[in-house]
């Protein structure tokens, strides 16, 4: 398929796009900043991964492209670039993202007179709160890429969402809603929009009635 910018187009952007690190991005914008493949994601941690231009001195990259329970672990690009742990939702791939999840229970602490502690009863497993993070890139202002997370926000139901950390804990009928979905202002970045998703699971309940 043809490209949609001509040469002239391509070169007077490639300035702009070589002005920024993909790294930097996402540490100033959302908190993390990329590491060399594998591509994982991590807090920036003195003494870690330091360096510019994703600088490493540790040990060569695994070759392992699947998990151990068959999800997706990394995946060439378009430009054959390996990345670490893509992220689908709504069978839409999200660009450059980072993903955490976060469970909780709800539990009864019940004091017992003269006795130290509490009793504690457990009264449902509520529902994973996901985080999603990333950035949009293009040649020029990533409007097509904005659109389409626009698009998914705008589904008013459940989703599915595909990903080698989520599918740990998500069973295989579980799908997500998207509550919430933020664009950062770039301060001045022509070519790039950081984002963030907030979602919550969503799983069907069978209703029994009994007459």
């Amino acid at each position: 398929m043809a490209s949609k910018y001509t040469l002239k187009e391509i070169g007077q952007t490639a300035k702009r796009i070589s002005t920024f690190n993909l790294g930097e991005l996402l540490l100033n914008f959302i908190g993390y900043k990329g590491v060399p493949y594998p591509g994982g994601f991590l807090s920036r941690v003195p003494g870690k991964y330091g360096a510019d231009d994703y600088a490493y001195s540790g040990e060569p990259a695994s070759e392992k492209t699947s998990s151990d329970f068959g999800s997706t672990l990394r995946k060439r690009d378009a430009q054959g670039r390996w990345y670490f742990m893509p992220v689908e939702l709504g069978g839409v791939e999200l660009p450059n993202t980072v993903i955490s999840i976060r469970g909780k229970k709800t539990i009864v602490e019940t004091p017992m007179v003269g006795r130290k502690g509490t009793v504690k009863e457990l009264i449902s497993v509520d529902d994973y709160e996901i985080n999603i993070a990333g950035v949009c890139l293009d040649v020029d202002f990533p409007d097509q890429q904005i659109n389409a997370l626009k698009e998914l926000y705008d589904i008013n139901e459940s989703v599915t969402l595909k990903c080698a950390l989520t599918d740990i804990f998500l069973d295989e009928e579980d799908k997500v809603v998207i509550k919430s979905i933020d664009f950062a202002e770039m301060r001045g970045c022509e070519t790039a929009q950081a984002f963030t998703m907030e979602l919550v699971t969503d799983r069907s309940f069978e209703l029994i009635l009994e007459e």
